[in-house]
């Protein structure tokens, strides 16, 4: 499953705020036709792609502008594990190795443990193109469309502890001994997500669990956690209002701690 192919699209979200979004040939999200990026990916589901955000206040966009890196985003809405590990090696099989990325930067958050559940194999390419069409169209559609869950939670409010033997972890296994993917490339990042009172899900036993499963397969994540909850009780504007995905502060972040290391700056 991809975006749509070489659209420049605006949309409407449930704020009554506008967001625009152009796709090239391989239906990626880009900044404009005329980048062509090769020397960092980002990839991973809404949180990469920018969902809900303008261009201009992207994570692709910040590195662009602030730090004069060109990213090639190959990240889509509601993509799990599975999908974004296919997505790449997609993308590396495509791509002649001279094209090679030097680095790998992946968004990682909880929401997978749901789309990995969910993400039957072929389906999502085919009804893809007809929930894109009626997110356009229909009005009536969108009022109704949910926001994804980031989570599950108990009957207190306390988002669920996913087990070890989850097809997100057997996933991740796949994915990061997979000999195409270049594993000593790959790099995670991740923030915390927006709780359903819209603060920072700081109950969310899963990043740190799974930043212990990162650390045993030999990576060192960047949590951005704590500048998160930084960010919000500053008033940034964190997450979408109303919506959950990250909001132009968040994306910043993103894009500052991703040229941070990519740059090796102190």
């Amino acid at each position: 499953m991809r975006l749509c192919p070489n659209r420049n699209e605006t949309f409407t979200r449930a704020d009554g705020k506008t967001w625009d979004i152009q796709t090239n040939q391989f239906g990626e999200r880009i900044l404009s036709k005329d980048t062509n990026p090769i020397h960092l990916w980002l990839i991973g589901d809404s949180m990469a792609m920018g969902y809900g955000l303008p261009t201009n206040k992207t994570p692709a966009f910040y590195l662009k502008s602030k730090y004069k890196i060109d990213v090639r985003v190959i990240a889509v809405d509601a993509i799990g594990t599975n999908g974004i590990y296919q997505f790449l090696k997609e993308s590396f099989d495509s791509t002649i190795r001279e094209d090679h990325p030097n680095k790998v930067y992946w968004i990682w958050n909880p929401s997978d443990f749901i789309d990995d559940e969910r993400e039957k194999k072929g389906i999502k390419k085919y009804l893809y193109p007809i929930h894109y069409h009626l997110s356009r169209n229909s009005i009536l559609y969108h009022q109704f469309l949910p926001s994804p869950k980031a989570n599950v939670y108990t009957s207190s409010g306390i988002p669920i502890l996913y087990p070890k033997d989850h097809i997100t972890y057997s996933n991740l296994l796949k994915f990061l001994n997979d000999p195409i993917i270049p594993k000593e490339k790959l790099n995670i990042l991740f923030s915390w997500g927006m709780s359903r009172v819209g603060t920072p899900d700081t109950k969310d036993p899963n990043y740190e669990e799974a930043k212990k499963f990162f650390i045993g397969q030999g990576m060192k994540p960047i949590d951005l956690r704590t500048k998160t909850e930084i960010l919000f009780n500053e008033q940034k504007q964190v997450y979408i209002p109303g919506d959950g995905h990250p909001g132009p502060a968040l994306a910043e972040l993103f894009a500052d701690a991703i040229a941070k290391d990519f740059l090796n700056l102190p």
